[in-house]
């Protein structure tokens, strides 16, 4: 607000009568001047106009009733079993993952060790040839490609089977 207390700024102030100027009365309740003719002054308009209305929002506090607090009972249950289906198929999904992940690991690991030692055991088939490279060892050959893989001593037992005495017959006894 500016100006005295009790002016707005949107009302014009109010006009001091001037000592100069002609007086002009305005119209009373009767409508007409006190001292002028009636056909000679104008009528003057004094009706009291009022700001136009304006809609304003406020914002204030609103208890719910029963029923707005039944509805929201039922779209929070709602919410809650959207939170817990998406939570479980989060953990079903970060399971799924965590198992993906882990065999990813183990292979990426196995490999990192396999580069790293620059070999790997495997099972071959080999077959044990006797007395060589010399009479009393046994060797093992590996019977895709005829390489031999290690020489070792004959056990006794070993030793003694590999005399075949036969009856005469052609049979080993």
């Amino acid at each position: 607000m500016k100006g005295k207390r009790g002016e707005w700024p949107d009302k014009p102030a109010e006009q001091k009568p001037n000592d100069d100027a002609p007086a002009v009365e305005v119209k009373r309740s009767s409508g007409e001047p006190a001292d002028a003719p009636a056909a000679a002054a104008a009528p003057v308009d004094t009706t009291i106009t009022h700001q136009p209305e304006r809609i304003v929002k406020e914002t204030i506090r609103h208890k719910f009733t029963v029923n707005e607090l039944a509805e929201l009972a039922d779209r929070m249950a709602t919410a809650a079993a959207a939170v817990y289906t998406i939570e479980k198929q989060k953990a079903e999904q970060a399971a799924h993952f965590g198992a993906e992940l882990k065999a990813a690991n183990l292979a990426h690991g196995d490999l990192v060790e396999r580069y790293n030692q620059r070999y790997e055991m495997r099972e071959v088939e080999c077959r044990i040839v006797y007395d060589r490279p010399e009479p009393g060892y046994k060797a093992y050959v590996r019977t895709d490609n005829g390489e031999s893989i290690r020489d070792v001593p004959m056990t006794d037992a070993e030793k003694q089977r590999a005399f075949v005495f036969d009856a005469g017959d052609g049979k080993p006894q």
